[in-house]
């Protein structure tokens, strides 16, 4: 019989995995629903820059393919389920360190590019002040806080579990 605290970690593994599944299919199949359902000004030439613009269509392709990276990773949280013990590797790579560099990226360029910004007026006072000209982008900022929270659930889950890895029990 498990514990309480294999199954909190056996619980945010699956619900890890399922986000990733769910964020890697929808970007995969076709980014542009959900990046118009973000926007506010979608071009209505944006398949015209996907197959022409030599900076776009890299980008739309690459995000694409790190989009099945990500359902792939999603998949692989399937294994921990089953033994806790011996994927805690995987656990530690696919929802700790993913997570905490997805989110590093998503909230330095999101939550931080938004809230955070040097306006004129302060940067001659020095300080920094709420952004009044720049608006960041809602998808950045809620990607952002899912990676975010991806990261301390994670990381809340296997320190719960660590005094039972060390002893070699589940």
């Amino acid at each position: 019989m498990r514990s309480h605290s294999t199954n909190f970690l056996q619980a945010v593994v699956l619900i890890s995995g399922i986000i990733y599944l769910v964020i890697g299919v929808v970007f995969y199949l076709s980014p542009l629903p959900v990046l118009s359902f973000f926007a506010e000004n979608v071009s209505e030439n944006w398949l015209d820059l996907v197959l022409d613009n030599e900076l776009v269509a890299p980008l739309y392709f690459i995000s694409r393919g790190f989009s099945a990276l990500l359902v792939t990773s999603g998949l692989a949280m399937i294994m921990p389920l089953f033994d806790p013990l011996k994927y805690r590797g995987m656990i530690y790579a696919n929802g700790l360190f993913f997570s905490l560099f997805a989110s590093i990226m998503f909230v330095k360029n999101g939550i931080l590019f938004t809230f955070f910004n040097d306006s004129p007026s302060a940067a001659e006072s020095g300080a920094l002040s709420l952004s009044e000209g720049r608006e960041g982008h809602t998808i950045i900022i809620l990607m952002g806080i899912v990676f975010s929270a991806l990261f301390i659930l994670n990381l809340v889950a296997l320190l719960m579990t660590r005094k039972q890895f060390n002893e070699g029990i589940e």
